[in-house]
């Protein structure tokens, strides 16, 4: 994503922002730019491959002197805790930024927010470092803190030097097209069921609200839905759901369904999604917590930009540091006629029972055998095959598969695959001797097994 020499200036001639006085970015940090998305009717941003970045550190008359070893350690460095290992985490390595900084001085005093970047930007081309060669222009001044970005764009300032990533990927999410977001709080509750949104309070993002997202002042990783927008997972990954059943989410950031979304059509905001996360450096939460126990549901509507509303489902609490949908709990969207139940969570995913177009939601499987996986591909009954024999089936989303071939002797073979978020599974398995073969295919989800398919073939001489 180049930026233009066009779009540039007119974010540099931009009116001047006020700036907060702590390190939290201020609530107009946001600047709009209106670039159109790349394909037009398609909710997605890609940034997607190696970027690259120029950092000037710079140094107004007046300003603190800036940290150079804690500033490459809060962006550049390969460490844990920097803006680049932070973006390679949340893009399980879809995005990297290669960074160049340079070290500007200025014998005024700071102009503000939009002649800051002018400034730094000419004080940067005298030593030949020209912005416009590079991805994104990023300015830092150790002044008071704030910070401000164009979203989307390629381009962002940071005042003060707190120690960390968030506050920078605070900001690149602005680039991203990621909007401030919000939180449903206080929404009525009627047993294990919480009523939501209609009813609901909505409060804006300070720090503590919603800590796994750094646009809404948290402190984790980007919410799958942000990754999905920038490209970052792909259709193997998420699925609109569209019909009531048993869906599998993974865990975040590892495999399996990454991301369910549910159209709420004609309404605003138009779609619920649905994530499960585990502890990491960034969600630098203990595994007993409620945000490693349960689904995590974001309302969301996603076109130029992202604006996210965080589902607080404890609303019987004082606080949104508890806001998974646990196992046993259910979320109930009347005006969409949507229902969410968890069934199960463990360290390996969770397990949800959604309805659709005002449907029930199915029964949990727990205890009951599930239905067998469905086998398309070989065909039953079909001519011996040359090898590689590719199996092709569908089960529930994010299943795991289990298949289980011989050739009627003792010694068998088997493979462990995960059903994508559409319910597809496919597996080519190593070549076999020539003759025939039983294969047997079985579905896990949670702590429940299905029945057994079966399907013979044939390997060709």
């Amino acid at each position: 994503m180049k930026l233009s020499a066009a779009l540039l200036l007119s974010c540099l001639i931009a009116t001047t922002m006020a700036y907060a006085s702590t390190p939290d970015a201020v609530d107009d940090d946001a600047i709009p730019t209106e670039i159109p998305l790349p394909k037009a009717g398609v909710n997605q941003r890609p940034v997607v491959g190696e970027k690259t970045v120029l950092l000037i550190a710079t140094h107004w008359q007046g300003s603190k002197e800036i940290d150079m070893q804690k500033l490459d350690a809060d962006t550049a460095s390969e460490q844990p805790g920097s803006l680049g290992d932070y973006i390679r985490q949340a893009s399980m390595g879809k995005l990297t930024l290669k960074w160049t900084t340079v070290t500007v001085r200025i014998t005024t005093p700071y102009p503000g927010w939009s002649n800051g970047y002018r400034e730094a930007a000419e004080e940067a081309l005298k030593q030949g470092y020209d912005y416009k060669q590079y991805d994104y222009l990023m300015v830092i001044e150790n002044g008071p803190g704030g910070g401000q970005a164009w979203m989307p764009g390629g381009s962002l300032i940071v005042r003060g030097q707190y120690g960390g990533h968030y506050l920078w990927a605070h900001e690149f999410g602005h680039n991203l097209g990621f909007n401030h977001g919000e939180t449903y709080t206080k929404c009525p509750k009627v047993n294990d069921t919480v009523l939501a949104p209609d009813q609901c309070e909505i409060i804006p993002a300070r720090p503590g609200v919603d800590s796994g997202d750094p646009v809404s002042q948290g402190r984790g990783l980007y919410p799958a839905n942000y990754r999905w927008y920038a490209g970052w997972l792909d259709n193997s990954q998420v699925a609109v759901i569209e019909r009531s059943g048993l869906y599998r989410l993974g865990v975040l950031g590892q495999s399996g369904p990454q991301l369910y979304l549910i159209n709420r059509t004609g309404l605003t905001p138009r779609q619920i999604a649905l994530e499960y996360r585990q502890p990491t450096h960034y969600d630098n939460f203990p595994p007993t917590d409620n945000r490693a126990n349960g689904v995590w549901v974001r309302y969301t509507t996603m076109g130029g930009t992202v604006k996210n509303l965080q589902l607080d489902a404890t609303p019987e609490t004082a606080t949104t540091t508890d806001p998974t949908l646990q196992p046993g709990k259910t979320l109930e969207d009347k005006t969409a006629g949507i229902s969410v139940h968890v069934c199960t969570a463990s360290a390996n995913g969770a397990t949800v029972a959604i309805g659709v177009n005002g449907e029930v939601a199915p029964v949990c499987p727990e205890g009951l055998a599930l239905a067998a996986p469905y086998i398309q591909n070989p065909d039953s009954g079909a001519p011996a095959t040359q090898n590689p024999v590719t199996f092709i089936g569908t089960s529930i989303p994010g299943a795991k598969i289990l298949l289980t071939y011989n050739s009627g002797s003792d010694d068998s073979a088997s493979a462990e695959l995960i059903a994508d978020a559409a319910g597809t599974w496919k597996t080519t398995l190593p070549p076999l001797p020539s003759g025939k073969y039983v294969a047997s295919a079985l579905q896990m989800v949670g702590n429940s097994t299905s029945l057994i398919s079966f399907r013979w073939f044939e390997v060709a001489r």
